[in-house]
Protein backbone atom coordinates (compact mmCIF):
# COMPACT_ATOMS: atom_id res chain seq x y z
CA UNK A 1 0.00 0.00 0.00
CA UNK A 2 2.76 2.45 0.82
CA UNK A 3 4.69 1.86 -2.32
CA UNK A 4 1.19 2.27 -4.34
CA UNK A 5 1.10 5.69 -2.63
CA UNK A 6 4.68 6.85 -3.35
CA UNK A 7 4.11 5.59 -7.24
CA UNK A 8 1.01 7.63 -6.84
CA UNK A 9 2.54 10.88 -5.89
CA UNK A 10 5.23 10.54 -8.51
CA UNK A 11 2.96 10.70 -10.86
CA UNK A 12 2.89 14.20 -12.90
CA UNK A 13 -1.00 13.31 -13.68
CA UNK A 14 -2.00 13.41 -9.52
CA UNK A 15 0.21 16.39 -8.73
CA UNK A 16 -3.31 18.09 -7.67
CA UNK A 17 -3.78 15.22 -5.63
CA UNK A 18 -0.19 15.92 -4.00
CA UNK A 19 -0.88 19.30 -3.32
CA UNK A 20 -3.99 18.86 -1.54
CA UNK A 21 -2.77 16.03 0.77
CA UNK A 22 0.07 18.43 1.75
CA UNK A 23 -2.26 21.08 2.24
CA UNK A 24 -4.71 18.98 4.20
CA UNK A 25 -1.26 17.42 6.60
CA UNK A 26 -0.64 20.87 6.77
CA UNK A 27 -3.70 22.27 8.81
CA UNK A 28 -2.73 18.95 11.41
CA UNK A 29 0.52 20.17 12.02
CA UNK A 30 -0.12 23.94 11.84
CA UNK A 31 1.35 25.51 15.49
CA UNK A 32 3.76 28.26 16.20
CA UNK A 33 6.82 26.18 17.19
CA UNK A 34 8.65 25.55 14.01
CA UNK A 35 8.99 27.25 10.15
CA UNK A 36 9.25 25.90 7.17
CA UNK A 37 11.64 28.19 5.04
CA UNK A 38 10.84 26.98 1.74
CA UNK A 39 6.88 27.61 2.22
CA UNK A 40 6.95 29.90 5.38
CA UNK A 41 4.73 27.92 7.02
CA UNK A 42 4.10 27.86 11.03
CA UNK A 43 4.25 24.52 12.58
CA UNK A 44 3.34 22.54 15.59
CA UNK A 45 6.35 19.78 14.28
CA UNK A 46 7.33 17.99 11.14
CA UNK A 47 6.70 14.80 9.94
CA UNK A 48 8.09 11.87 11.43
CA UNK A 49 9.06 8.58 9.94
CA UNK A 50 6.64 6.80 12.49
CA UNK A 51 3.49 7.99 11.59
CA UNK A 52 1.12 10.12 9.49
CA UNK A 53 0.21 11.76 12.87
CA UNK A 54 3.12 12.00 14.82
CA UNK A 55 5.81 14.62 14.85
CA UNK A 56 9.72 15.28 15.31
CA UNK A 57 11.47 18.15 15.27
CA UNK A 58 13.83 17.28 12.20
CA UNK A 59 11.72 15.50 9.87
CA UNK A 60 9.66 16.64 6.82
CA UNK A 61 7.84 19.53 6.12
CA UNK A 62 3.77 18.81 6.38
CA UNK A 63 3.10 21.48 4.17
CA UNK A 64 5.62 21.21 0.83
CA UNK A 65 7.46 17.95 1.75
CA UNK A 66 11.06 19.52 2.11
CA UNK A 67 13.17 17.75 3.92
CA UNK A 68 16.24 19.21 6.67
CA UNK A 69 18.28 19.17 3.50
CA UNK A 70 16.22 21.48 1.76
CA UNK A 71 15.13 23.65 4.31
CA UNK A 72 19.00 24.21 4.90
CA UNK A 73 19.72 25.14 1.38
CA UNK A 74 16.78 27.52 0.95
CA UNK A 75 18.18 29.23 4.06
CA UNK A 76 21.54 28.94 2.60
CA UNK A 77 20.35 30.69 -0.91
CA UNK A 78 18.47 33.46 1.07
CA UNK A 79 21.58 34.46 2.76
CA UNK A 80 24.63 33.54 0.47
CA UNK A 81 23.66 33.69 -3.28
CA UNK A 82 21.45 35.93 -5.39
CA UNK A 83 19.33 33.23 -6.64
CA UNK A 84 16.61 34.35 -5.77
CA UNK A 85 16.76 37.92 -6.49
CA UNK A 86 18.43 38.68 -10.04
CA UNK A 87 17.81 37.24 -13.25
CA UNK A 88 19.40 34.19 -13.80
CA UNK A 89 19.25 30.61 -15.29
CA UNK A 90 18.84 27.62 -12.75
CA UNK A 91 19.85 23.39 -13.51
CA UNK A 92 18.49 21.32 -10.76
CA UNK A 93 19.20 18.10 -10.44
CA UNK A 94 16.33 15.48 -9.23
CA UNK A 95 14.09 18.02 -8.55
CA UNK A 96 12.27 17.99 -5.00
CA UNK A 97 8.95 19.52 -4.98
CA UNK A 98 9.63 21.99 -2.21
CA UNK A 99 12.31 23.69 -4.28
CA UNK A 100 11.24 23.36 -7.68
CA UNK A 101 7.69 25.09 -7.19
CA UNK A 102 9.03 27.84 -5.85
CA UNK A 103 11.73 28.30 -8.50
CA UNK A 104 9.69 27.07 -11.37
CA UNK A 105 6.87 30.01 -10.66
CA UNK A 106 10.08 32.77 -9.90
CA UNK A 107 9.52 34.88 -13.05
CA UNK A 108 13.20 36.29 -12.76
CA UNK A 109 14.55 32.33 -13.17
CA UNK A 110 14.58 30.40 -16.34
CA UNK A 111 14.29 26.97 -14.36
CA UNK A 112 15.15 23.70 -15.43
CA UNK A 113 14.52 20.26 -13.69
CA UNK A 114 16.75 17.14 -14.73
CA UNK A 115 15.65 13.71 -14.34
CA UNK A 116 16.45 10.14 -15.38
CA UNK A 117 12.29 10.03 -15.73
CA UNK A 118 9.24 12.52 -15.80
CA UNK A 119 8.59 11.35 -12.81
CA UNK A 120 7.25 14.56 -11.19
CA UNK A 121 5.59 17.82 -12.75
CA UNK A 122 9.00 19.88 -12.50
CA UNK A 123 11.30 17.52 -14.69
CA UNK A 124 11.88 19.02 -17.82
CA UNK A 125 14.52 18.02 -19.25
CA UNK A 126 15.19 13.83 -19.00
CA UNK A 127 18.80 12.74 -18.63
CA UNK A 128 21.62 11.47 -16.78
CA UNK A 129 23.44 13.45 -14.68
CA UNK A 130 26.78 12.20 -16.48
CA UNK A 131 25.39 12.87 -19.76
CA UNK A 132 23.14 15.99 -19.55
CA UNK A 133 21.78 17.08 -22.57
CA UNK A 134 22.03 20.61 -22.17
CA UNK A 135 24.70 22.79 -23.98
CA UNK A 136 27.92 24.03 -22.30
CA UNK A 137 28.18 27.00 -20.67
CA UNK A 138 24.31 27.38 -20.52
CA UNK A 139 23.07 28.30 -16.77
CA UNK A 140 24.37 30.79 -14.12
CA UNK A 141 23.66 28.34 -11.00
CA UNK A 142 22.89 24.26 -10.40
CA UNK A 143 21.66 22.54 -7.71
CA UNK A 144 22.90 19.11 -6.54
CA UNK A 145 21.46 17.90 -3.44
CA UNK A 146 22.00 14.57 -1.96
CA UNK A 147 22.32 12.80 -5.47
CA UNK A 148 26.21 11.87 -6.22
CA UNK A 149 26.00 9.41 -3.95
CA UNK A 150 23.91 7.48 -6.01
CA UNK A 151 25.88 8.13 -8.84
CA UNK A 152 28.34 5.24 -10.08
CA UNK A 153 30.50 7.61 -12.08
CA UNK A 154 30.77 11.02 -10.02
CA UNK A 155 33.53 11.88 -11.34
CA UNK A 156 31.59 12.13 -14.57
CA UNK A 157 28.74 13.79 -12.61
CA UNK A 158 30.90 16.50 -11.25
CA UNK A 159 32.63 17.19 -14.81
CA UNK A 160 28.97 17.70 -16.65
CA UNK A 161 28.35 20.16 -13.59
CA UNK A 162 31.06 22.09 -14.60
CA UNK A 163 30.39 21.90 -18.18
CA UNK A 164 26.69 23.63 -18.37
CA UNK A 165 27.56 26.17 -15.62
CA UNK A 166 28.33 29.41 -17.12
CA UNK A 167 32.03 30.60 -16.08
CA UNK A 168 31.37 32.46 -12.73
CA UNK A 169 28.46 30.10 -12.33
CA UNK A 170 28.16 28.21 -9.93
CA UNK A 171 26.66 24.78 -7.96
CA UNK A 172 25.50 24.42 -4.56
CA UNK A 173 26.42 20.43 -3.67
CA UNK A 174 25.44 18.49 -0.68
CA UNK A 175 26.44 15.00 0.24
CA UNK A 176 25.74 12.31 3.28
CA UNK A 177 29.45 13.06 4.67
CA UNK A 178 31.67 11.63 7.08
CA UNK A 179 34.03 13.83 8.92
CA UNK A 180 36.41 11.66 10.53
CA UNK A 181 37.93 9.10 7.33
CA UNK A 182 37.85 9.65 3.50
CA UNK A 183 35.14 8.66 1.02
CA UNK A 184 34.51 4.79 1.61
CA UNK A 185 33.13 3.56 -1.60
CA UNK A 186 33.36 -0.46 -3.21
CA UNK A 187 31.70 -0.91 -6.40
CA UNK A 188 31.88 -4.76 -6.10
CA UNK A 189 29.14 -4.12 -3.35
CA UNK A 190 25.43 -4.96 -4.85
CA UNK A 191 24.00 -6.43 -2.07
CA UNK A 192 21.19 -3.37 -1.11
CA UNK A 193 21.55 -4.31 2.07
CA UNK A 194 25.19 -4.48 2.77
CA UNK A 195 25.37 -1.03 0.99
CA UNK A 196 22.95 0.15 3.70
CA UNK A 197 25.14 -0.73 6.14
CA UNK A 198 28.32 0.76 4.62
CA UNK A 199 27.41 3.66 2.82
CA UNK A 200 23.81 4.29 4.78
CA UNK A 201 20.64 3.83 2.40
CA UNK A 202 20.58 0.75 -0.31
CA UNK A 203 20.58 3.17 -3.23
CA UNK A 204 23.85 4.58 -2.56
CA UNK A 205 27.18 3.72 -3.33
CA UNK A 206 29.49 5.47 -1.35
CA UNK A 207 29.88 7.42 1.87
CA UNK A 208 31.77 10.63 1.03
CA UNK A 209 34.36 11.63 3.50
CA UNK A 210 37.77 14.18 3.95
CA UNK A 211 38.40 14.06 0.54
CA UNK A 212 34.93 15.37 -0.96
CA UNK A 213 36.26 19.05 -1.69
CA UNK A 214 39.01 17.91 -3.45
CA UNK A 215 36.65 15.79 -6.06
CA UNK A 216 34.65 18.22 -6.46
CA UNK A 217 38.14 20.49 -7.21
CA UNK A 218 39.44 18.01 -9.61
CA UNK A 219 37.34 18.84 -12.06
CA UNK A 220 37.92 22.49 -12.20
CA UNK A 221 35.63 24.13 -9.26
CA UNK A 222 37.07 26.85 -6.92
CA UNK A 223 35.10 25.17 -3.89
CA UNK A 224 34.03 27.01 -0.40
CA UNK A 225 32.58 24.45 2.55
CA UNK A 226 29.76 25.88 4.44
CA UNK A 227 29.79 23.55 7.64
CA UNK A 228 26.77 22.39 9.41
CA UNK A 229 28.11 23.60 12.33
CA UNK A 230 28.01 27.10 11.64
CA UNK A 231 24.58 27.35 11.43
CA UNK A 232 22.97 28.51 15.03
CA UNK A 233 21.20 27.13 17.94
CA UNK A 234 18.48 28.64 17.32
CA UNK A 235 18.45 28.37 13.54
CA UNK A 236 18.20 24.90 13.93
CA UNK A 237 15.99 24.94 16.59
CA UNK A 238 13.33 27.84 14.78
CA UNK A 239 13.63 25.85 11.06
CA UNK A 240 14.17 22.03 12.12
CA UNK A 241 17.55 21.34 10.80
CA UNK A 242 20.02 18.78 11.07
CA UNK A 243 23.67 19.20 12.10
CA UNK A 244 25.28 17.10 9.85
CA UNK A 245 24.25 19.17 6.64
CA UNK A 246 27.03 20.85 5.37
CA UNK A 247 26.99 22.72 1.56
CA UNK A 248 29.66 22.94 -1.13
CA UNK A 249 29.89 25.84 -2.78
CA UNK A 250 31.54 24.89 -6.49
CA UNK A 251 32.33 28.44 -8.68
CA UNK A 252 33.41 27.60 -12.06
CA UNK A 253 36.02 30.26 -12.71
CA UNK A 254 35.34 33.55 -15.00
Amino acid sequence: MKQKLIELFRNPKYAGIKRFSFWLRGLLFRGTRYTCPCCNSRLRGFVGRSGLFKSNNDGYCPRCNAKARHRRIWLYIQEHTNLLTDPLSLLEVAPWWSLARRFSTMSSLRYAGLDLEANNPFVNVVGDVTTIPLQTDSFDAALCIHVLEHVPDDARAMQELYRVLKPGGYALVSVPLLLNETTREDPSVTDPQERKRLFGEVGHVRYYGTDFIERLKSVGFNVTMNPADTVSTDTRLKYGLRNDENIFHCLKPA
